[in-house]
C-alpha cells in the first residue's frame, strides 16, 4: 500500500462478532482507521464506538447497492480505502443430497458472490491506494470434509476467485491473498457444534486457532513485508491441511464423526 500522512483505510465484513472482530479489533490496534460492517448493525455501532478510529455499517454483502453504500460511506469519512476484508461466511452442515436449494444459494451468495462484489466495489479505490484484497476462507476449501457439501464448495470457489483476481489485478498494485483458518471457536461455531451434539467444543483439538490470529495474518498481508505476496494461501490451522482432522470433530446428525 502507498503510505501517507493519513491513516490507512480497512473495511472488514462480517465484523459484528467472531472472526471478523478479531479481525477489525487487531487492525485498530495497529493504527488503521476500520469500517466494521455486518447485517447485524447494532453489533458494529457497537464494537466501532469502542475502537478508537472506526465505523459500524449495514452491508448484506449479497446486495451490490448495499456494497456502494457502505463503500461511499467510508471515502466519505476518510477519502480512502486501503484494505478490504471479505470475511462474512456461513458454514451450514449438508451433504450434496441433503442440501437445500435455498442453502446452497445462500451460502454461496454470502461466502463467494458477497467477496467477487466487495472487490469490485472496492477496486477503484483500491487502485489508488495500491491495496490489499484478504480474503477469510478455509482449510477445507482445498481439503474436503463429510457434512461440510456447501460451505467446502463455497471456499473453494473463493480460492479460485482470490487466485483470479490478484492475477487480474497485478498491474495495478493490488495483492490479493486467502486465510485459510482450520477450527476457530468463533461464537457462530460454537453453536453450530452444540446442536451438532458437540458441547464441549473446542475440547480435543489440539491446535485451535483463536480470530486474533487471523487478524495477525491480515496484519502481515497488509505489511510492507507482505506487499510481494498474492494470489497465495495462508493456511492457519496447526497442521490441519498437511494432517486432516484426526477423528476430533463429531458430527452425529450427519452420520458419525469427520
Amino acid at each position: 500500500m502507498e503510505s501517507s500522512n493519513k491513516r490507512l483505510v480497512a473495511l472488514v465484513t462480517g465484523a459484528g462478532r467472531g472472526i471478523g472482530l478479531g479481525i477489525a479489533k487487531c487492525l485498530a490496534a495497529a493504527g488503521f482507521a476500520v469500517a466494521l460492517t455486518d447485517i447485524d448493525e447494532e453489533a458494529v455501532a457497537s464494537e466501532a464506538r469502542s475502537l478508537k478510529d472506526a465505523l459500524g455499517q449495514w452491508l448484506d454483502v449479497r446486495d451490490a447497492q448495499g456494497w456502494s453504500s457502505a463503500i461511499a460511506a467510508v471515502v466519505e469519512r476518510w477519502g480512502r480505502l486501503d484494505l478490504l476484508v471479505n470475511n462474512a461466511g456461513i458454514s451450514p452442515r449438508d451433504h450434496v443430497d441433503t442440501a437445500e436449494e435455498a442453502d446452497w444459494e445462500r451460502t454461496i451468495g454470502i461466502n463467494l458472490k458477497g467477496a467477487w462484489l466487495g472487490v469490485k466495489a472496492a477496486l477503484p479505490w483500491l487502485r489508488e491506494s495500491r491495496g490489499r484484497i484478504v480474503n477469510i476462507g478455509s482449510t477445507h476449501s482445498t481439503l474436503p470434509l463429510r457434512g461440510l457439501f456447501t460451505y467446502t464448495v463455497s471456499k473453494a470457489g473463493l480460492l479460485g476467485l482470490t487466485r483470479q483476481v490478484a492475477l487480474e489485478c497485478l498491474d495495478d498494485g493490488i495483492t490479493c491473498n486467502m486465510i485459510a483458518p482450520g477450527w476457530v471457536p468463533s461464537p457462530g461455531e460454537v453453536a453450530i457444534q452444540r446442536a451438532e451434539g458437540r458441547p464441549d467444543f473446542p475440547a480435543g483439538i489440539a491446535r485451535v486457532s483463536a480470530p486474533e490470529d487471523v487478524g495477525a495474518s491480515v496484519l502481515f498481508l497488509a505489511s510492507h513485508q507482505g506487499r510481494n505476496i498474492t494470489g497465495e494461501v495462508i493456511h492457519l490451522d496447526g497442521g490441519l491441511h498437511a494432517f486432516g482432522d484426526l477423528d476430533v470433530v463429531h458430527f452425529p446428525s450427519i452420520g458419525g464423526r469427520s
